[in-house]
């Protein structure tokens, strides 16, 4: 195997890997780690999903930590 079947196959496995990351956190994840996520079109999803392809073991680290962003607000008293 060459230098470039190499490369192309690493990259069809890291992209490969990154779908399914991406289609499991967008379906089951992204709630659980920003709350503005909840409220959010239909357009936000499909907009995210490519970064999550491409950035997936930051998806999976930030995921798994289970730290919050976006919390919603205390109820004002």
């Amino acid at each position: 195997m060459d230098l470039a079947n190499l490369i192309v196959s690493l990259l069809g496995a890291w992209f490969g890997v990154g779908v399914i990351v991406a289609t499991l956190f967008l379906v089951f994840g992204v709630n659980r780690i920003d709350a503005a996520a909840k409220g959010a079109s239909l357009f936000f999803r499909p907009m995210i999903f490519l970064g999550c392809v491409t950035l997936w073991p930051a998806v999976v680290i930030r995921w798994l930590s289970g730290v919050k962003i976006n919390k919603p607000d205390e109820e004002a008293s």
